[in-house]
């Protein structure tokens, strides 16, 4: 079978994955959100624990010493980043600190045209949920999401963090999104973070421990439509990791890899050839001094992505 999913490489690299199993047909149905009817729901200063849908074995003693392991902050997110108080704006959304939710929501408009209509994302401090745009690779693959999800695409977001772009894929009419981490901590802080969002309602969120990832598992049988995998290099080549990211992702999908440096491309390539078929024009690199807030927040030039 010749090779029909979409890899990309977003140093973002976009790729077609080559499904080489049997070919399924049957199309359950997804769920379409219009964009219009989307509302965010205001719960201010959420921080403390509501009831979890994770695992009970994932998050059992995470906060037993009665310390949250999220807080809201006014200018504050992920693992301690500096967000602007009127917003950081990438692609369609407007990200802020969560103790900014009391903005009101035609500030976060811009007064633009309801074509330009941008979407606010608030984002709480975590102990572990890294992922709040001031990094390159966190604003490429945002803006990848804001130009790429269709109604009814299901987004397979593995290396979650924050919960930052299922949170973006959400809006721009994703039906559901599957968060995967392997730190506890990163997938209470996306979970709540969801919430905080208007997100937690109808299971449009479901996270994991990649412990609990199986091969053809997430939503099968046909797999997930989009996949995007924001992690370092090391991970990303594992063969557990790419087994457990091709085999989720159905025959025609787009694969969004980023969080890797443009020497590290080839070693990447080699990781998924056999699966995937390279997207190269959707090649795309940015650096820290072309990213708002990055040099401000990290304290120095992280360089190029």
């Amino acid at each position: 079978m010749s090779p029909t999913t979409s890899c990309l490489l977003r140093t973002i690299l976009i790729c077609h994955y080559a499904v080489y199993a049997n070919s399924f047909t049957i199309q359950p149905s997804l769920i379409t959100v219009p964009r219009t009817s989307i509302s965010i729901r205001p719960q201010h200063h959420y921080a403390a624990s509501t009831k979890s849908d994770l695992t009970d074995w994932v998050i059992e003693d995470l906060e037993d010493d009665g310390q949250s392991i999220t807080s809201a902050d006014p200018i504050k997110a992920g693992e301690g980043d500096t967000l602007p108080t009127d917003g950081l704006t990438i692609g369609k959304m407007k990200i802020f600190a969560a103790s900014q939710q009391d903005i009101e929501q035609n500030d976060n408009n811009n007064d633009t045209d309801d074509d330009e209509l941008l979407y606010p994302i608030y984002l709480l401090l975590g102990r572990n949920g890294w992922g709040t745009g001031v990094h390159p690779s966190t604003r490429l693959c945002l803006e990848w999401i804001c130009s790429t999800i269709k109604d009814g695409d299901v987004l397979l977001d593995y290396g979650c963090g924050s919960g930052i772009l299922s949170i973006s894929a959400l809006h721009m009419g994703a039906s559901r999104c599957v968060g995967v981490d392997v730190e506890a901590e990163a997938l209470v802080t996306a979970e709540r973070n969801l919430a905080l969002n208007g997100w937690d309602a109808d299971g449009r969120f479901q996270g994991l421990h990649t412990r609990e990832v199986l091969p053809y598992d997430i939503c099968p049988p046909q797999g997930v439509d989009v996949c995007v995998a924001n992690i370092l290099i090391g991970q990303l080549v594992r063969p557990s990791m790419v087994a457990a990211i091709v085999t989720n992702l159905r025959e025609g999908g787009l694969l969004c890899l980023s969080g890797i440096r443009p020497a590290q491309i080839d070693s990447l390539k080699r990781a998924y050839d056999d699966s995937i078929e390279w997207l190269d024009d959707e090649y795309a690199e940015l650096s820290a001094g072309e990213t708002l807030n990055c040099i401000e927040t990290y304290g120095f030039d992280v360089g190029q992505w």
